[in-house]
């Protein structure tokens, strides 16, 4: 009777589709890494879909085998959340159609494209959708975190210009999301983090017209971090050209560096003036500011990301007025201190088109911040990893006088107070949106949203 009982559930079993790796394959180790090399798990399987009808299959197998599920694109997870010990990883990498209409000047793509594929795509065509910085971010998580892109100033983040969305939900069918469709799925995905709801399989983004750009890169030695941080939040300020969007990166260790880059939709000669006072607060190593093609643009702030997989601990709080010197005080006191192989803090600028975005208009709740401010530590040797993040969490906690929630693309599960770190007055409908399309919380990982009442 047994195993007639077997037999018949057999039968019932889902089958797996896609590209499958499984413990013992040859291509088992290089498919469960994570761009994040601190984090070694190991899971039961791993699916890389080819279509929409993979990831749809992973998810009833997941249940039927009632194993965990994990969602991936990108593999850039900063807490390794996109890989799990003994459950079941839906990897969407391989997904990377895109289809463009000029008419409409949209595109549509499908998640597994990494950030710089689509930047080239569509940079072919003079187009673009404002995307990250790094170039091998998945398209996915970046634009279900927010998405707070090279130009967002001007236009504003990723998910800013999300039209539209398929889903694959916790039963195993294809929604679609819009202004018009499950509009509360459609809020809560841009900006209510990746993998909370379901597994997204496309997206539809407007679409600019884009060719040159004017193009600034300006250096200086680290004994300048005061006055060119003090001038550098100037250009972040609500009265501050929105067509400027200001990145600055303080680096100590094997390197140091002052660097403050910038993509400004505007003429070269307006963006030199623009700059005099940044100019002026020190003495700059290297100034360039030029017109440049816009890829070439995305190339050279690509380049000064991590572009290699390595052990990382990485925290991103938000920065809502002006630093006072004690903070930039306690900024310079940590930088000059790291405690391992490479420490960075990397400041980008926000406001401008994404504070025109009301805070309740999409799930990513700070709009009014200046900038966002990324501390991130990386080691050599294992040896480093506790010093390494320790650093990293101590610099987080002496700047929360001066800082406001956490962006939720950078997690941190040491954070006890999540949910209104990552997403502020906007977490009870969160969880609303989370009991209506997956009541039973089958997307579930470290501080992931859970339904109302649960």
């Amino acid at each position: 009777m047994s195993g007639e009982k077997k037999s018949n559930r057999l039968k019932r079993e889902p089958e797996l589709t896609g590209r499958i790796v499984i413990p013992g394959d040859s291509e088992y180790n290089a498919a469960r890494k994570e761009f994040n090399t601190f984090f070694n798990k190991f899971p039961l399987v791993i699916v890389f879909a080819q279509n929409t009808q993979d990831v749809a299959n992973a998810v009833r197998w997941a249940r039927y085998r009632d194993v965990p599920i994990r969602i991936r694109s990108g593999r850039h997870s900063y807490e390794g959340l996109s890989v799990v010990d003994a459950g079941i990883v839906i990897d969407v990498s391989e997904m990377n159609r895109v289809e463009i209409d000029r008419k409409l000047d949209t595109v549509t793509v499908q998640t597994g494209l990494r950030d710089f594929a689509l930047y080239e795509t569509l940079g072919a065509k003079g187009l673009m959708v404002p995307g990250g910085l790094c170039a091998t971010t998945g398209i996915a998580g970046l634009t279900l975190g927010g998405g707070q892109s090279i130009v967002a100033r001007s236009l504003g983040l990723t998910c800013d210009n999300l039209l539209e969305l398929e889903m694959v939900n916790a039963n195993g069918r294809v929604l679609r999301a819009n202004a018009d469709h499950n509009s509360d799925l459609f809020w809560a995905s841009r900006g209510g983090g990746g993998g909370n709801f379901g597994i997204c399989t496309s997206f539809r983004f407007r679409t600019h017209r884009i060719d040159k750009v004017a193009y600034a890169n300006i250096s200086w030695d680290l004994r300048y971090l005061e006055p060119v941080l003090r001038t550098w939040q100037d250009y972040t300020l609500s009265d501050a050209d929105e067509r400027l969007t200001p990145l600055l990166t303080i680096a100590s260790g094997l390197q140091s560096i002052l660097l403050m880059q910038g993509v400004f939709l505007g003429s070269v000669k307006r963006l030199r003036k623009l700059l005099q006072p940044l100019l002026q607060a020190g003495s700059p190593q290297e100034v360039f500011i030029e017109e440049i093609p816009w890829l070439e643009a995305v190339e050279r702030i690509a380049v000064t990301q991590p572009v290699s997989p390595e052990p990382f601990k990485s925290v991103g709080p938000f920065i809502e007025r002006l630093l006072p010197d004690e903070a930039i005080d306690i900024i310079r006191r940590f930088i000059s201190d790291p405690p391992t192989s490479s420490a960075v803090v990397f400041f980008h600028g926000l406001g401008g088109a994404v504070a025109k975005v009301p805070s309740k208009n999409t799930a990513y709740f700070y709009r009014k911040a200046l900038s966002n401010m990324s501390i991130y530590s990386t080691w050599d040797t294992p040896d480093g990893a506790a010093a390494g993040i320790r650093w990293v969490e101590d610099f987080r906690k002496a700047m929360l006088p001066f800082t406001r929630g956490v962006y939720v693309n950078t997690p941190d599960l040491s954070i006890e107070k999540w949910p209104e770190a990552y997403y502020g007055n906007n977490f009870k409908r969160l969880t609303q949106v989370k009991a209506k399309y997956d009541p039973e919380n089958i997307f579930k990982f470290p501080q992931s949203i859970p339904p109302a009442n649960k």
